[in-house]
């Protein structure tokens, strides 16, 4: 348990990192005219870490001893965390940045696709980022920097 709980929160950094090259990536790339390969594989990788992040965290919310379903859970600001705030926040922003993918590769004008990138997966970041339990966001959770 206590390896995936390192994994899932060791990931948060490649993930996030992931996104911002995504996002940077397409800003830089949205009047170019050009949508390459690297462009696809950027935003696929991206895509790629985000659905294992979500595996070892469907594990991770049936297993662990954090997640609690128990009656008053959304008076308990731990438990509301991580029994709801926590994952229903992170998967909406996966699936924002998997409709935000599969949108681009369907359009054929490469600034649209660059354009749907920076928006998805802009607004994946901001709910990830606002979903993870940062020590300075969260200091009633324990939660560490890994």
């Amino acid at each position: 348990m206590n390896a995936l709980v390192s994994a899932h929160s060791g990931l948060r950094y490649i993930v996030l990192l992931l996104l911002v090259v995504a996002i940077v990536n397409a800003l830089l790339n949205l009047k170019s005219g050009k949508y390459e390969k690297k462009d696809k594989m950027i935003n696929l990788f991206t895509m790629i870490f985000l659905h294992i992040q979500l595996l070892i965290g469907l594990v991770l919310y049936f297993t662990s001893d954090k997640v609690q379903f128990v009656s008053g859970l959304m008076a308990d600001k731990s438990l509301r965390f991580f029994d709801v705030e926590h994952p229903v926040l992170m998967i909406l922003a996966i699936i924002l940045v998997t409709l935000g993918r599969k949108k681009a590769e369907l359009r054929e004008v490469p600034d649209v696709k660059h354009k749907l990138i920076l928006r998805y997966y802009l607004l994946g970041l901001v709910l990830i980022f606002i979903s993870i339990p940062w020590p300075f966001t969260h200091p009633h959770l324990g939660a560490g920097w890994f």
